[in-house]
């Protein structure tokens, strides 16, 4: 399998590469054209995305398991004067 190497800008200083197989990198190359924005950019949206995920499901089994109640919209928007 074909491998293509990206080379990533770190938040603090200095670049950090990562290998993909040439299908993946190719879709990443694509997608990042079509949307105008970096590589990196896509990789840290997608990895956000999925820490939200793992946060949604965490806070929907504790409302399920009785830990939290859910709060009527109503309620929120009244404190929050909306």
């Amino acid at each position: 399998m074909n491998a293509s190497t990206f080379e990533l800008e770190r938040l603090s200083k200095g670049r950090e590469s990562i290998e993909l197989p040439a299908e993946i990198a190719a879709m990443l190359k694509a997608e990042a054209r079509r949307r105008r924005i970096s590589i990196a950019t896509i990789i840290a949206d997608w990895l956000q995305d999925q820490a939200d995920a793992r946060e949604a499901d965490r806070r929907w089994k504790s409302l399920q398991n009785g830990k939290t109640k859910a709060v009527p919209a109503e309620d929120v928007y009244k404190r929050l004067g909306i």
